[in-house]
């Protein structure tokens, strides 16, 4: 009898002694458990900041020393840049010296938007060079692309809206990280900044050129003439 309760007494304690081993093996899966939930709500977090993030971003995408580049797709930047006027003009690739001649205040640069058919504008522009009344040039453009025809275009920064009608002061070409700048001052009441003329595709709020070449032969102008304002038509 007595070696039965010794061994019963024994089985009973060598039970209690594997008892903490068994709580151990299940802490590592609470630990996991905690991990991923921890995991899930950094990941909400960041999500969050970037819906926060993002119309601040989409008013600041013209502004100088700003990336201005838009996302879109391979087909339309292809698209976008084989789209040239049938009929070269006399100075579509720059100045030279028989068009320079006469008076250098009979120069005059504009911008126009083309109809454009749906509930989305399809962005395209043309700005075209005058000496006097004789065109000298005329380059594809965009701006507002894909936002609604009847978007405000004066009084709501940062919605993507086409440039507003009416004249600007044309700043000099300036280098901005590899692209040119040409910064355009409205001459009248707006809410909207920041604009100006640079290489881009799509275009949003500036006047976006999507050929390097043409932005280069606008700039060559702007320089030989002193060209000093912009007139957007449109």
């Amino acid at each position: 009898m007595h070696g039965l309760q010794r061994s019963e007494s024994s089985k009973f304690t060598n039970k209690q002694a594997q008892k903490p081993n068994n709580k151990k093996f299940f802490r590592p899966k609470h630990r996991e458990t905690n991990s991923k939930a921890m995991h899930f709500k950094a990941t909400l977090h960041v999500i969050k900041g970037l819906f926060l993030a993002a119309p601040l971003l989409l008013i600041m995408s013209c502004e100088p020393g700003i990336s201005a580049k838009q996302s879109t797709s391979k087909d339309e930047i292809k698209r976008s840049n084989t789209q040239k006027p049938n009929n070269l003009d006399s100075g579509q690739t720059g100045p030279n010296p028989a068009l320079l001649q006469g008076h250098r205040d009979s120069f005059s640069l504009k911008a126009r938007r083309l109809s454009s058919t749906g509930s989305n504008n399809n962005g395209q522009w043309l700005v075209e060079l005058f000496q006097g009344s004789e065109r000298l040039a005329r380059w594809p453009a965009i701006s507002g692309y894909n936002t609604k025809p009847t978007a405000d275009r004066r009084w709501s920064p940062g919605n993507g809206a086409a440039l507003p009608i009416g004249d600007y002061l044309l700043g000099q070409p300036e280098p901005w990280g590899a692209d040119i700048w040409l910064n355009l001052q409205p001459q009248f009441k707006t809410d909207r900044s920041g604009l100006g003329i640079h290489h881009c595709n799509p275009g949003s709020g500036c006047l976006c050129i999507p050929s390097r070449n043409d932005l280069e032969a606008i700039a060559a102008w702007v320089k030989a003439t002193g060209i000093d304002k912009l007139t957007v038509q449109n």
